[in-house]
């Protein structure tokens, strides 16, 4: 299963999302997320019908719809509730899923590294989120003063709703 990030707000087909994925095996299920009024969150979850069109998928840089999009293994929502995620805030506006990655990787096995950004603006909200394989490294970086990523200080924190709303 996959994650779609960073879909246009004009991604809305879920056939021709679909149509483009099947060029890396067969697609089992594509569902499109929207809001109450029916508007795309600008993400999607993806199913293949064999786990090696993951692998194939991850291999390169895809574009849809004019804009670049960032496919992610799913994260099953039980490695989600072993308290492995953590909200990082204070983020540069400089910062991107593959710097929070690269600063986070020092303190253990990153499975996931979101930048939030504004729907309207495509520009980062201040806030993102990490998640890693396990927690045994968590007393090094959580709630500790001084650690700088591209170049602004930031926090992090346990993300307790993570845990209670399996975000």
């Amino acid at each position: 299963k996959m994650f779609i990030g960073g879909l246009s707000w004009d991604t809305t087909d879920v056939e021709g999302l679909k149509k483009y994925f099947s060029l890396f095996g067969k697609v089992d299920a594509c569902t499109i997320m929207r809001d109450p009024d029916g508007r795309s969150r600008g993400f999607a979850f993806l199913t293949f019908e064999e786990p090696e069109s993951v692998n194939a998928v991850l291999a390169q840089e895809h574009t849809l719809d004019g804009k670049t999009i960032d496919p992610k293994r799913a994260i099953p929502r039980e490695e989600h509730l072993r308290n492995t995620r953590y909200f990082v805030g204070g983020l540069s506006h400089a910062t991107t899923a593959d710097s929070m990655r690269d600063f986070f990787s020092t303190y253990g096995k990153v499975v996931d590294a979101t930048v939030m950004v504004d729907r309207e603006t495509g520009r980062s909200k201040g806030f993102g989120f990490v998640t890693f394989e396990d927690s045994s490294n968590q007393e090094r970086f959580v709630g500790k003063l001084g650690l700088v990523l591209d170049d602004k200080e930031v926090g992090i924190t346990l993300c307790i709703a993570c845990f209670i709303w399996g975000i």
